[in-house]
């Protein structure tokens, strides 16, 4: 499969025959919220983002033990969303709120009435892949993605991000999710 470019990603969309969902996947700080943030502000999409769905870290069973489903997600619910809005166009679901490290009260609801972006780590898992209008993998380098998380600033998450995120996303990688994609992206040290 070759590497699409942003502008063939955006002809594909531009092309798409209704609105529909578009998952974009790959490991964590590959490039995966870059590309969206593009393909929203050129294409006017709404998008709803895997971090969305984070549990309060109070409700984690374990912040060293990795597994897939992600147990630092309320999963069921991410799965969920992306399950209504294909059948029914609509979704609503309590976000993340990073201001409080807790799910915020009010709901957000989206609609199909724009092609919505699925952002994240499993956006492809299996039991969804096939609600999809289009598939995107962005390919990177698990080592790059380590190094861009801590120069990011990860502080008090470092020892997460080596024994609980990446392990995890491993887990989940181990079902090739590129196997399940339409377009091959090159993100954060892809070569």
């Amino acid at each position: 499969m070759t590497v699409a470019t942003l502008d063939d990603i955006i002809t594909t969309v531009t092309n798409l025959a209704s609105p529909g969902l578009i998952a974009i996947d790959g490991l964590p700080v590959s490039g995966k919220s870059t590309l969206a943030d593009q393909l929203i502000d050129r294409l006017d999409l709404n998008c709803i983002y895997l971090d969305d769905f984070i549990a309060a870290p109070a409700d984690w069973p374990s912040r060293t033990q990795p597994a897939f489903p992600f147990q630092y997600i309320r999963y069921d619910a991410f799965l969920d969303a992306i399950q209504a809005l294909a059948q029914t166009g609509r979704c609503s679901y309590q976000p993340f709120d990073w201001s409080t490290l807790s799910i915020a009260p009010e709901a957000r609801t989206v609609t199909l009435d724009k092609s919505v972006i699925i952002e994240g780590v499993s956006s492809l898992h299996p039991d969804v892949a096939a609600l999809y209008s289009l598939k995107i993998f962005v390919e990177s380098d698990r080592s790059t993605t380590l190094a861009a998380a801590y120069a990011r600033g990860v502080g008090e998450w470092a020892t997460e991000w080596q024994q609980l995120f990446l392990p995890s996303a491993d887990l989940y990688m181990q079902s090739r999710p590129q196997t399940r994609c339409d377009l091959l992206y090159a993100g954060r040290g892809a070569v």
